[in-house]
């Protein structure tokens, strides 16, 4: 009998868990597939700009390009095109989901367009951050000291072969390290491959963390738990990793900044997506 209470009670809490979750935050249960981030980084920006310009979600123009031409030949003209078709065809109606896939279902097969609100709702899954208010890793004062290029899957061999998970921003050692948004630390430490690394979770969007590595040291009062702001000083640069603790100099200083996104805000797994088009973005604002 007092195992059955228990289960009862148990079952009551989770439920109301969900509904508290849904109804106040209106989040839900349900999964999102984590896609491989396609977006070109010197693309990303151009879809951020013609989506506020035509007020549409840049999602759909993006998935137009990515199953029609995998964004080959895609420029700002064919950007316009796009999306003055897809406002005509919406005529005057908003972008929900459901309005976006009747009205491409009027000019694409149906196949694509399956695949289109796909990507589309991967991208506005994962990608979320990347038409917002988020910042570029590194003060603007020390933007001139930093350079970077796509990274993403280049092959490394410390730890066995595999492929690089993020982007690496070269910078002097000691250059101040920025929190992209609020957010909080969610893993401090040394890691055998990342040395001095922090993991932050997204406040505004918890499915997405950012990974910062190679770290020379944290900032002071910086610790696992501890919420961070947006533009909050939180490490600096380094060439820690590649060994036991406190290993250096195995390579050029520089951050590595990662994305990590989970399909579900409950789901444990992290799926990592290529964060150079967001650094694009990011970099873009000045």
């Amino acid at each position: 009998m007092r195992k059955f209470v228990l289960i009862f009670l148990l079952l009551i809490l989770v439920g109301f868990a969900g509904w508290y979750f849904y109804d106040q935050n209106h989040i839900s249960w349900e999964k999102h597939e984590i896609r491989s981030f396609e977006v070109p980084g010197k693309l990303a920006p151009l879809y951020v700009k013609t989506a506020n310009q035509y007020q549409l979600s840049w999602v759909y123009l993006a998935s137009i390009d990515e199953v029609k031409t995998k964004y080959e030949k895609v420029n700002q003209k064919t950007m316009d095109k796009h999306a003055r078709l897809l406002k005509k065809l919406l005529n005057g109606k908003e972008d929900s989901p459901e309005n976006v896939e009747k009205a491409l279902l009027q000019i694409y097969p149906h196949p694509e367009v399956t695949q289109m609100m796909e990507i589309a709702d991967s991208y506005a899954w994962e990608a979320a951050p990347l038409t917002e208010a988020y910042l570029f890793p590194f003060r603007k004062q020390d933007r001139k000291r930093v350079s970077y290029s796509d990274s993403w899957g280049a092959g490394r061999t410390y730890g066995g072969k595999r492929k690089h998970e993020g982007t690496d921003l070269m910078a002097p050692k000691g250059t101040p390290l920025i929190s992209t948004t609020d957010g909080e630390v969610v893993r401090k430490g040394w890691d055998r491959l990342g040395g001095w690394r922090l993991l932050i979770r997204d406040t505004k969007h918890p499915q997405i963390y950012y990974y910062y590595a190679h770290l020379s040291r944290y900032a002071n009062g910086i610790d696992e738990g501890d919420k961070v702001n947006k533009g909050q000083v939180i490490g600096y640069v380094g060439d820690s990793g590649y060994g036991p603790e406190g290993m250096t100099g195995k390579f050029t200083p520089h951050l590595h900044f990662g994305i990590y996104v989970s399909e579900g805000l409950f789901s444990v797994r992290r799926e990592a997506i290529n964060p150079y088009s967001f650094l694009k973005v990011w970099d873009a604002k000045k």
